[in-house]
């Protein structure tokens, strides 16, 4: 898949967020928070500033909170917090306008980590958005390498040398494992077990590409 097509689905998706930011602003009658869990601040220029007070930008990882935020951004807009996805303790039910994840969840860890996390967005969050890869889709979109993550992990770790990114195929065994370890694809079913009731948006090149689970406060239509 070309660096064209891949910016392609980001604006077209970074169209639909920016929708939904807008739709929750409009309910609440102001600019709305938005808590982006294990993002960048960069990802954001894709979406704009329209209709956002603050971003909130939480990592597991402190060295992520050194990240200079972007130039053009508005003055104020981005603060970092240090947190867990899978634990967020500083935050009340429904306490956050908008929850976000884009390619985190399936970083978290195994299957509970993963379900601590969708828990714990859902509760958090008035709406939300939680992007994930699909595991029905051919191409591992980490290390662009096809079918790899298909078969189990010993298997995985040798067709790391089939991917399209030179960094990953130099890498011995004892590096590579490691990488494998901690990604865990979803599939669709996956999704809507993590997410019951929340609308999914699927994106699809032929077959699902990614899955995005999105909630609206009650009352207010997803559709966008």
């Amino acid at each position: 898949m070309t660096s064209n097509t891949l910016s392609g689905f980001r604006r077209s998706r970074g169209r639909v967020l920016a929708a939904q930011i807008k739709k929750m602003s409009e309910f609440l009658g102001r600019d709305i928070g938005i808590l982006d869990v294990g993002g960048r601040p960069d990802y954001w220029l894709n979406i704009g500033f329209d209709n956002i007070s603050k971003i909130d930008v939480l990592n597991y990882d402190d060295a992520e909170i050194d990240r200079p935020f972007p130039d053009s951004a508005p003055a104020g807009v981005f603060s970092y917090k240090l947190g867990d996805a899978r634990k967020l303790v500083d935050y009340a039910d429904r306490s956050v306008d908008l929850i976000h994840a884009n390619s985190v969840i399936e970083h978290v860890g195994d299957w509970q980590d993963m379900r601590a996390m969708a828990n714990e967005v859902m509760r958090v969050g008035k709406s939300g958005w939680v992007q994930t890869p699909a595991w029905e889709f051919p191409i591992e979109p980490h290390f662009r390498a096809p079918f790899m993550h298909w078969f189990g992990r010993p298997l995985q770790t040798r067709m790391m040398s089939l991917s399209v990114k030179p960094e990953y195929r130099r890498l011995d065994i004892d590096s590579r494992r490691p990488h494998i370890d901690r990604i865990n694809l979803l599939s669709k079913r996956e999704m809507r077990v993590l997410f019951p009731d929340k609308p999914l948006l699927v994106e699809r090149v032929i077959l699902a590409k990614s899955y995005t689970a999105r909630w609206m406060p009650e009352g207010v239509d997803c559709n966008l």
